[in-house]
């Protein structure tokens, strides 16, 4: 297995560092107002390359500052939102269910596009109420006694450490896996790897295909944290990296996924409890670790 550790990081321009980046993309759709949608792509693709990980201001704290990326999408999505409702009631449609066909996408759209807008502004400026927070919050044992964002963050960069162990798109560290949000590797109950191809229809006729590639990590309390992946030996790579973590962790793809997290109270109960017993005993049959450094609690210290 190939694993991608955190080589050293290229300096990051300033111009690409928080938050002047900020002032760049506002300066790019001034200037080109739509136009700048690929301007502002090539820019989060270059900060990318400078700092695939985030190293310079914290691993989390990059991660949610990098969904800023994403409100170009959703005022795209907005404005063609505005448009298909534009031609809805106004356009030369010559049938009551056309109108309300384009209705119905122009709703969708215009949802769907403020939902990115807004995930992403919130992400970006206020991370305290970004997913990556509410998902290390909850993992700890009292979710709603958690320390402010800051010291959140600091948790689980301190975690991975200078050179955490890069596998795709996660950071996997000594207690935590950062992905697209948080999870605590003493409470994964499952590692499912989804990887299907979707098929879709284009107006004239014709059809796309897209690829979907995900990592899903099933926790203790049966919450799911999934990771989009772009290459499926990344992907594996990750799912085996982990397996090797918990090993008595289920595993499978979609089917699977859906089957464990569909289970009925008492085969849960269950489950936990095997899980429990078999981790015991692989604990106990294990030659004791001497590293010179304190056994952690499990939970970052909380």
């Amino acid at each position: 297995m190939q694993n991608q550790p955190n080589g050293p990081q290229k300096p990051l321009p300033l111009l690409l560092r928080w938050p002047w980046v900020v002032l760049v993309y506002l300066a790019l759709f001034a200037l080109l107002r739509l136009w700048a949608i690929p301007a502002v792509l090539a820019v989060g693709a270059l900060q990318k390359k400078y700092s695939p990980h985030g190293a310079a201001e914290g691993y989390c704290l990059s991660r949610t500052r990098k969904k800023l990326n994403q409100l170009p999408i959703g005022i795209l999505m907005l404005f063609v939102a505005v448009c298909v409702g534009v031609y809805a009631l106004y356009g030369d449609l010559d049938a009551l269910y056309k109108q309300l066909l384009a209705g119905v996408m122009a709703a969708g759209l215009l949802a769907l596009g403020g939902y990115v807008s807004f995930a992403a502004v919130r992400d970006s400026f206020f991370p305290a109420g970004s997913q990556l927070a509410r998902s290390i919050r909850s993992q700890l044992p009292y979710p709603d006694e958690a320390p402010e964002v800051g010291e959140l963050f600091r948790m689980v960069d301190a975690d991975l450490g200078e050179d955490p162990l890069w596998v795709g798109s996660i950071g996997i560290g000594k207690e935590w896996v950062l992905g697209d949000s948080a999870s605590l590797i003493s409470r994964i109950r499952g590692i499912f790897t989804i990887d299907r191809i979707e098929h879709h229809r284009r107006s004239n006729g014709g059809s796309t295909t897209s690829r979907i590639l995900e990592l899903v990590l099933v926790d203790d309390r049966w919450n799911q944290a999934v990771t989009d992946f772009k290459s499926p030996q990344d992907l594996q790579n990750a799912a085996d990296c982990l397996a090797g973590r918990v090993p008595e962790a289920r595993r499978g793809g979609g089917s699977a996924r859906a089957a464990f997290c569909g289970m009925k109270e008492e085969k849960r109960e269950a489950f936990l409890q095997e899980f429990d017993r078999r981790q015991a005993a692989r604990l106990a049959s294990a030659p004791p670790r001497f590293d010179g450094r304190p056994q952690s609690g499990g939970f970052g210290g909380f």
